[in-house]
């Protein structure tokens, strides 16, 4: 398995590396309205868009992780305690079936 890991790193990074040489064509790129552009090239402009597509992805993946790690844990709690009444339930005695063997 570490060796189709490996094979799969080297072609991402060879993929990376071409997509470089083929894109070094300047752009201008303007962060704020009132800046002046810029130039850099296409590559890095690319790049750095997928980059922060993947933060941005991985964050709201961790929020929502973390939202539904807080809900099983509520939710364990909740089993938990319906666990222990089911057990008080179950050992209580049953009076109206000593009543009828009495009369």
């Amino acid at each position: 398995m570490k060796i189709i890991s490996g094979i799969i790193k080297i072609a991402a990074t060879l993929a990376i590396v071409v997509f470089a040489i083929l894109n070094t064509n300047p752009m201008q790129v303007y962060y704020f309205f009132n800046k002046e552009a810029v130039q850099l090239p296409a590559f890095i402009v690319i790049l750095a868009a997928m980059l922060f597509g993947v933060l941005l992805t991985g964050i709201l993946y961790s929020l929502d992780r973390f939202k539904l790690k807080r809900q099983m844990g509520t939710l364990k709690k909740q089993i938990k305690k319906q666990e222990e009444e089911l057990v008080r339930l179950r050992n209580i005695p049953f009076e109206a079936s000593e009543k009828r063997e009495n009369a």
